[in-house]
Order: structure tokens, then sequence, then C-alpha cells
């Protein structure tokens, strides 16, 4: 447990009454735009089985969170957890709440047997390569080709 100010800042897995105080985080770091709609938090299941999210709380205050889910893929089915999104709130950010919320990703994966964690962010983020090699990511050799289909 570490304190900001007076409050302890305490990690703890998320669950659904978590959704609309991660939304408006968001809206707070986006300065006003979000990038993860309602849709988004009801498909990762807060709390589901999939599900490895945890948020950073002091008081009754969300100061930060990680959304992470287990996924599948390919034949045979390879078991791995994605990172989908981390945040902290600005009046937190640089006292290391970023790495603890990763590391109780970490931690969670290592309990249940799962080997690979992938980070997943838009490749022209330098800031944010820059925190997630900190955090002891590399570079994965699985490369991800998209085709954008017209509406």
């Amino acid at each position: 447990m570490s304190t900001t100010g007076k409050e302890a800042v305490v990690i703890r897995r998320m669950s659904r009454a978590d959704i609309d105080s991660v939304i408006d985080l968001d809206r707070k770091i986006g300065k006003g735009k979000s990038q993860i709609t309602y849709k988004d938090m009801v498909a990762l299941d807060p709390g589901g089985p999939l599900d490895f999210s945890f948020v950073a709380q002091a008081g009754n205050k969300i100061t930060g969170f990680v959304l992470a889910r287990l996924m599948y893929m390919g034949m045979p089915f390879s078991e791995f957890c994605v990172i989908n999104a981390i945040d902290v709130a600005e009046d937190y950010q640089g006292k290391g709440i970023g790495r603890r919320l990763v590391d109780e990703v970490l931690d969670r994966c290592a309990k249940e047997g799962v080997n690979t964690v992938r980070a997943i962010f838009p490749e022209k983020n330098e800031k944010l390569r820059k925190n997630v090699v900190n955090l002891g990511f590399h570079r994965s050799p699985i490369a991800n080709y998209d085709i954008t289909l017209e509406s």
C-alpha cells in the first residue's frame, strides 16, 4: 500500500460497480473525451472469469485502472492475457501506481498459470511504449495486420 497525500492507494480487482467511475476517470484524463465506452466495459465483464482488470482506489475515489482480459487464439488455442488500457489520474501519476496495477495483472497471471501477457497500444505512442518497456515488456514476434471494412 502506498500513500499519495493523506490517503493510502489500494489496488483491488475491478468489479461491475466500478464501470461508471472508470469511464469518468478516462474522460477526465482524455480532457472530456473517453476512449472507453460503456459497451466496452460490459464486454470486458469486470469481475467475470476472464477478466484480469484492477483499479487503484484512494478513499472512495478511483485513481487508476488497468483493463486486462484472458484471450484464446490460434489452433491449437494459445492462452494469454491482453492489457488493453492502463491509466492513472494526473495528480497520482509518477507515484508507481501504474506499475502496481500491472504487477497485480502479472501476479494474477502467474497464479492462474498464464505465461504470456501482451500490452496492446498504438505503435506511434512513444510515451506509452517507453512506459511499457520500463515495465519489462518487449516487442512481440507476432505481427498484427488489420483490414478496415467500410460501413
